[in-house]
């Protein structure tokens, strides 16, 4: 669910509880430098794609509930404020969680179906680069999320 500015409310960040909200949560990032080891190896391909399989699966739980807790206490609307620039990011920002989940949901069901049906080198490897660019993605969108948290403070 994204927010919209309208003449009213607007969407920024409570800076505050979206960094304690990345700060509280290591699994997720362990999980996600564990997904980035497993595509740089060159193992054998049943145990990348079970080994893929299980981290994708376990991310995908553990990001809806990290993108849950940072849109219901990192994210809020209020009354019109005049830096849009701060409010167009955090809109920004938070339309990607939805986005991010998906492709995210995807590559888990791929790399479901592709253990269930024999893995195959040519189509393991789309996933291991399917996943690369997921990984840069969401990397590319902390960076944002982490940028909009230092403008914030300033504004606090």
């Amino acid at each position: 669910m994204a927010l919209v500015s309208t003449a009213s409310k607007t969407l920024v960040v409570n800076p505050a509880f979206l960094q304690e909200i990345k700060d509280s949560n290591p699994d997720l990032w362990e999980t996600v430098a564990q997904l980035r080891q497993v595509c740089q190896c060159d193992g054998e391909p049943g145990a990348v794609s079970r080994q893929l399989t299980r981290l994708l699966d376990g991310l995908r739980d553990q990001l809806a509930l990290q993108f849950s807790l940072e849109e219901s206490y990192g994210y809020m609307a209020v009354p019109h404020r005049s830096n849009g620039v701060l409010c167009d990011m955090a809109c920004e920002t938070q339309s990607q969680h939805g986005m991010l989940y998906m492709q995210l949901s995807d590559l888990a069901e791929q790399a479901e179906e592709l253990q269930y049906r024999g893995v195959e080198p040519a189509q393991l490897h789309l996933l291991v680069q399917r996943t690369l660019q997921f990984d840069a993605d969401l990397r590319e969108h902390e960076q944002a999320e982490n940028e909009l948290i230092e403008r914030s403070f300033g504004l606090s």
